[in-house]
């Protein structure tokens, strides 16, 4: 029985992240396990969503601390203490589902690295410097794609010894089948008229995830600059992320139709996969993509990015397009909507690489990583 306290920030709750995806998706297989004992951690939570769910943990351990997590992890960078078992008890491993910086007595730390390659492109130097300190002081590094472990051993080789391997995944609701209510209710709630097609993208609006580019790039398709053919954007962003897209949409001309309704979770999402005519991925910087996954457990076809891990999650399922260029991720959405017979058979290979990404074998990786390093 390894004794492992999960460590987390609930507020992310509300609009999560594939980060937050991950960790709650791990949180809940590691209360199911018989041989883990946990314990579920949180700094101070504010928000409802994150309240709504910590309600609903019921009866497992977990303790919620006086101060918000954000602020006790900026203290952990200057001091020592308090260390974590102070404030929340006991523990084998501290495992933290992000880049965590953690002060401990005796209890090992695992980090999960979900994104070097953004880090080191699109973040600040105080987010690497951050990030690298998390790293260097952790006791074992779990990776979410073998792009990702190539990346980050690259930046920092003296790592090499302490990084498991644990995917990312979808979870179990989107390789069941959609039920016809809410494929027929669907198009409403995104905005769209009955019946009307639609490429989905599944995205936050950070500048990284390349929409602006997408919007340009599929409004040269006839269907789209006709609205035959709509282009949905789920997600969200800072105001001045937003306004950029807005303007984009704007400049595409009256007839197209595109939609930005926002963030859906669990059946809805489902729902927006199973009827759309392709899911169009662009990001400029992934290190996994649960997006894709997701899609191809459904049975959307998948259009991607061709750089960092997306051929790598993909595989053969993917139409893959240079995400730098309109021409290119416009002629690769014209391949995929063009070849009916081959749309049907990559759509069937990725049912079959999707199911190589299931939340109950990244947490068994989980659990072995921590068993193998303890």
């Amino acid at each position: 029985m390894i004794r492992v306290a999960w460590l987390y920030d609930m507020n992310a709750c509300y609009a999560p992240t594939g980060v937050t995806r991950h960790a709650l998706a791990q949180l809940e297989r590691l209360a199911a396990r018989d041989d883990v004992d946990l314990n579920v951690v949180s700094g101070k939570i504010d928000h409802p969503d994150g309240r709504a769910y910590w309600r609903r943990l019921g009866d497992a351990p977990r303790r919620e601390l006086p101060v918000r997590t954000r602020d006790l992890l900026r203290w952990w960078r200057l001091a020592p203490l308090p260390p974590f078992e102070w404030l929340a008890g006991p523990a084998d491993w501290v495992y933290c589902p992000a880049e965590f910086r953690v002060r401990t007595r005796r209890a090992k730390v695992a980090v999960t690295s979900h994104d070097v390659l953004q880090g080191f492109r699109f973040g600040s130097e105080r987010l690497r410097r951050n990030v690298a300190n998390a790293f260097l002081h952790a006791d074992l590094i779990l990776s979410v794609s073998e792009f990702n472990t190539d990346e980050l051993l690259e930046a920092s080789p003296e790592l090499r010894g302490k990084v498991a391997y644990v995917p990312n995944a979808a979870e179990d609701l989107f390789f069941e089948p959609c039920p016809a209510a809410d494929r027929e209710s669907i198009r409403a709630d995104l905005g769209l008229p009955a019946g009307l097609p639609y490429l989905l993208s599944v995205a936050n609006f950070q500048e990284r995830k390349n929409l602006i580019r997408l919007i340009r790039a599929a409004a040269t398709l006839p269907e789209v600059a006709a609205g035959e053919l709509a282009l949905v954007l789920l997600g969200s962003g800072a105001p001045e992320e937003e306004r950029g897209l807005r303007e984009a949409i704007a400049a595409v001309g009256p007839k197209a139709v595109v939609r930005l309704p926002g963030y859906r979770q669990a059946e809805s999402l489902r729902a927006a996969y199973a009827e759309a005519t392709a899911l169009v991925f662009p990001s400029l910087c992934e290190s996994f993509g649960i997006p894709a996954v997701e899609a191809m457990a459904q049975g959307t076809p998948v259009a991607l990015a061709d750089s960092t891990a997306l051929p790598e999650i993909g595989g053969e399922a993917g139409w893959y397009f240079d995400p730098t260029q309109e021409e290119a991720i416009a002629g690769a959405l014209r391949d995929l909507l063009d070849r009916g017979d081959e749309r049907a058979r990559r759509v069937e290979l990725g049912r079959t690489i999707a199911g190589r990404y299931r939340w109950q074998a990244a947490n068994d990786l989980l659990v072995a990583a921590l068993s193998a390093h303890g």
